[in-house]
This record gives C-alpha cells, sequence and structure tokens, in this order.
C-alpha cells in the first residue's frame, strides 16, 4: 500500500456500505436496469447505448426515488420497491425524464 491510504475498491466499498439501503438499492438495480437497456437497445452506435445506459442509471437514482417511495407506500414492499423502481427508471429512465419534462412543460405552458 501506498502510504497506509485505502485502495480504491475498498474506498468505494466504504462509501456504498454508508449509504442508506433505498440509494444503494437504487444504484444496483439501475445499473442492472441500464445495462439490460444496452443490451437490447436497438441503437447500433455503442457510444450512444453507453449515454443511454448512464441517462438511464441517473433517472433510477433520481427518479427512482420517488417511484420507489410510491410503490412503497402502496404495496409496502420496502427495499424490493426500492429495487423494481430502480430496475425501472434504470431501463427506461429516458423515457420517463421524457414524460416528467412534457407534464410540466405542458402545466408551465398553460
Amino acid at each position: 500500500m501506498n502510504g497506509g491510504s485505502m485502495p480504491i475498491v475498498d474506498q468505494v466499498r466504504a462509501l456504498y456500505e454508508a449509504m442508506p439501503e433505498q440509494i444503494s438499492a437504487l444504484i444496483l438495480a439501475g445499473a442492472a436496469g441500464a445495462y439490460t437497456r444496452a443490451v437490447f437497445a436497438p441503437e447500433e452506435s455503442w457510444k450512444r447505448r453507453i449515454l443511454e445506459g448512464i441517462a438511464g442509471a441517473f433517472g433510477a437514482i433520481f427518479l427512482g426515488g420517488l417511484v420507489g417511495h410510491a410503490i412503497d407506500a402502496v404495496v409496502g414492499g420496502g427495499t424490493w420497491a426500492y429495487l423494481a423502481a430502480g430496475f425501472i427508471m434504470g431501463e427506461g429512465g429516458i423515457a420517463a425524464i421524457r414524460g416528467v419534462r412534457k407534464t410540466i412543460m405542458d402545466k408551465g405552458a398553460k
């Protein structure tokens, strides 16, 4: 080790373990959803697939919490609700973000 500093893998593991369970679930499930989207995406460009995957992961983190909370309130699934929401947002995050933006923009235009 270099001067007693923690290796990057250990730093990432410590950061992940310090997060609330719901945030960890959103990140994990969002990454899985983004991966699924990249595998099955009709896009031929790998750059575009990667960018869509990153956008889906951000959608999972930011919108997944809201959707996870709503699912949890309805069915009481706890962390499983956040896992489901993260996966849904990771896989369909771009469409979800466009839908939310359109809803907000339509309300603002009236």
